[in-house]
């Protein structure tokens, strides 16, 4: 099914240093799905937890996510929208009659865990693909142990170049960097913006990348940007905050995770900064909303809106809304697409090839709620959406521009 290159020595060196490394911090469960009961757990040789019913696929996904941490609230609604889609296809009758199973693992958006994860997915024959992970530090990390093992990495939201690049295994769900960061300053040239900052966490390697493509067209453009990274945790934003005020900018854009983006925003609003403030979809999440109350012209530009006005969008948010209690954010629709992707392949393809299956995903289209996508390399490509903190509810609603400087 899947080609396997790994030397009987070279796995059983992957083996020793999971052990040695505590790969049982890891969280893994697997469940039947064909039940709506908790399974039993039970502890697996390695230490990990492993809770199922006994039941074995012939499909069987490794979602792949922060499931702890500061980042929990992304890898858990991701898993939600893939678990979605795997839920409703077993309902249907499964893979020629067998539901699909899958296994979670808890990532801790650290590069660490997520190579101690690719190392025991490369021994697994049982895992047919993952879905995950969420972040381009982690995806970057286990690339080259994915690629030796020949199996498919179908990642949701890290968007640095390289990921795709680094092994013809892998296949990314969310657009480029390099889509959102032309799409932000091409919205921002045209409404007349000339005069801003870029501010980025520098520990994320897509966030680095993002930063230099945004400031690379909005300089082609005509604009002048002040491009900063700063460590994830950062507390004291003001002395940034204060030079920026003196230098009388336009726009503050941001690309960082829920607590650094929430203490830029207030403590720009704080100090009076006017300027039009956009992050990004790290910070979509009620979380952040709660942060940010109360203020004013903060936008987002992404690829997602949670009230996108499409009639089958609404459909699925309200499935999701249904099911978990609260409206998708972007990677909860992210895991949606990307199950869907996966097993309409997998349906056309059969399991006897997985090269096939990687080529289809690699370099084909998929038809979502929000547009078609076309995928080149890998690399998937949608239009960029804006959408607008609002005050009196809120949260985020989608826009179809922002504020003219013209």
């Amino acid at each position: 099914m899947r080609k396997r290159i790994f030397s009987f020595v070279l796995a059983a060196t992957m083996v020793m240093s999971l052990a040695a490394c505590g790969g049982g911090d890891s969280k893994e469960t697997a469940k039947d799905d064909t039940t709506k009961a908790a399974a039993e757990t039970k502890e697996g040789d390695d230490g990990t937890q492993a809770a199922s019913s006994g039941g074995t696929g012939a499909i069987k996904f490794a979602l792949i996510g922060p499931l702890t941490g500061n980042n929990a609230y992304a890898g858990e609604a991701m898993f939600n929208g893939a678990k979605m889609v795997i839920d409703e296809y077993n309902e249907a009758g499964g893979y020629n009659g067998t539901p699909v199973e899958y296994v979670e693992y808890d990532t801790k958006a650290d590069a660490n865990e997520g190579t101690m994860i690719a190392q025991k997915l490369a021994t697994d024959d049982s895992v047919t693909a993952t879905i995950g992970p969420w972040s381009s530090t982690v995806g970057l990390a286990m690339a080259p142990i994915i690629d030796d093992a020949g199996l498919i990495m179908y990642a949701t939201s890290p968007s640095h170049a390289d990921l795709t690049k680094s092994s013809e295994w892998i296949i990314r769900q969310t657009p480029l960097a390099a889509t959102l960061a032309y799409g932000c300053a091409d919205t921002l040239l045209e409404a007349g913006y000339t005069n801003g900052v870029y501010l980025y966490d520098n520990t994320n390697e897509g966030a680095t990348k993002g930063s230099e493509l945004f400031e690379e067209r909005f300089t082609t453009g005509g604009g002048t940007v002040t491009v900063e990274g700063y460590a994830a945790g950062t507390k004291d934003f003001t002395p940034l905050m204060t030079k920026y005020k003196s230098q009388g900018i336009e726009f503050i854009c941001m690309y960082g995770a829920t607590a650094d983006s929430a203490l830029i925003c207030t403590q720009a609003r704080d100090m009076d900064l006017d300027c039009l403030i956009q992050v990004n979809s790290m910070a979509l999440n009620d979380e952040f909303n709660e942060l940010i109350a109360g203020l004013e012209e903060v936008y987002c530009c992404d690829s997602y809106a949670a009230d996108y006005p499409d009639d089958a969008f609404q459909e699925f948010v309200s499935k999701y809304e249904s099911l978990y209690g609260e409206k998708p954010i972007v990677h909860g629709y992210f895991g949606y697409c990307a199950a869907k992707r996966l097993l309409d392949t997998i349906e056309e393809y059969g399991l006897d090839d997985m090269t096939k299956v990687r080529d289809a995903l690699r370099n084909g289209t998929q038809e979502t709620e929000l547009g078609t996508l076309e995928f080149i390399d890998g690399d998937a490509d949608r239009p960029t959406i804006w959408s607008k903190y609002d005050v009196d509810d809120g949260v985020f609603h989608a826009v179809t521009e922002i504020p003219s400087l013209k």
